[in-house]
């Protein structure tokens, strides 16, 4: 998966399960934008019956200024095609908002998604009046869609 500033998510259409190498330069475009800020920093994960690919959106690494923020979509196939909750393709520029600005807590992205124990965290970067930080937060699917907690 390759994540494409002010352009696209990708995902290579085939991999060597062996050595993890592309057996081919095609892709297949997972996530789009129209508008000329970012998309970036792709993760797909399996939870239940639906893959989830969560992106960051918008400006990074501009401190107070960064307006990142954290979309995600879902499909049935790791290829997609990858839907928001208004059911909106991510390649048409969809994508539910899972984090953005709050609080003190400003341009919070470059997220990793992982699961122990059973459950699932959201680790993010983000921004404070005195420097940037590292966020960690649960998350529940227990509405089908993720929510930080």
């Amino acid at each position: 998966m390759e994540g494409s500033y002010l352009l696209a998510a990708y995902d290579y259409d085939s991999i060597n399960p062996s050595t993890g190498k592309t057996l081919s330069t095609s892709l297949t475009k997972l996530a789009s934008r129209s508008s000329s800020v970012g998309i970036e920093a792709p993760v797909i994960i399996k939870n239940g019956s639906y893959y989830y690919l969560f992106t960051s959106w918008d400006t990074c690494c501009a401190g107070l200024s960064s307006t990142y923020n954290i979309r995600v979509g879902r499909s049935t196939s790791v290829k997609g095609p990858y839907v928001d909750q208004a059911g909106v393709n991510l390649t048409s520029g969809g994508g539910t908002l899972v984090l953005s600005t709050h609080g003190s807590i400003v341009g919070p992205g470059g997220q990793s998604v992982f699961q122990t124990g059973g459950v699932w965290y959201l680790v993010y970067h983000y921004y404070v009046s005195n420097g940037s930080n590292l966020g960690i937060n649960r998350l529940d699917f227990s509405n089908g869609w993720p929510r930080p907690y």
